[in-house]
């Protein structure tokens, strides 16, 4: 599914307050900040970016779907309203093997990776 509707879808979960998907997202953002993809600084700055860049991969994982990266372009990012550090948070996932990707940047049909797809198998408690 194309990146930014899972931004967008994120988001609109994030604002329903769904306790299954938040706590599913705080545990990928965790994943993200100690694998220093997603930096601690400025988290109360970023953090709600953070969380919707979290919940995207929370929802490609729920819905079984790649994350598809069709552009990498500032300019794209910022029209749909989204922060152009969204590209640097998805390619240092990649580089950290959290998400797959065919190429060494965050291009195309990425996968959620085994460590982040571990973790959210291991929480079936927390099923909605």
């Amino acid at each position: 599914m194309n990146l930014f509707r899972l931004l967008q879808k994120s988001k609109h979960n994030l604002d329903q307050g769904s306790a299954y998907f938040s706590d599913n997202t705080d545990i990928v953002l965790g994943i993200l900040r100690s694998c220093e993809v997603i930096p601690y600084k400025r988290s109360t700055i970023n953090g709600g970016l953070h969380k919707i860049v979290a919940g995207a991969i929370v929802e490609a994982y729920d819905l079984g779907t790649t994350i598809d990266v069709t552009s990498r372009r500032a300019g794209t990012y910022f029209h749909y309203g989204f922060s152009t550090k969204v590209i640097d948070y998805m390619d240092k996932a990649v580089e950290k093997k959290l998400l797959i990707s065919q190429t060494k940047k965050a291009k195309g049909k990425l996968e959620v990776g085994k460590i982040i797809q571990d973790y959210l198998d291991h929480y079936p408690l927390l099923a909605g």
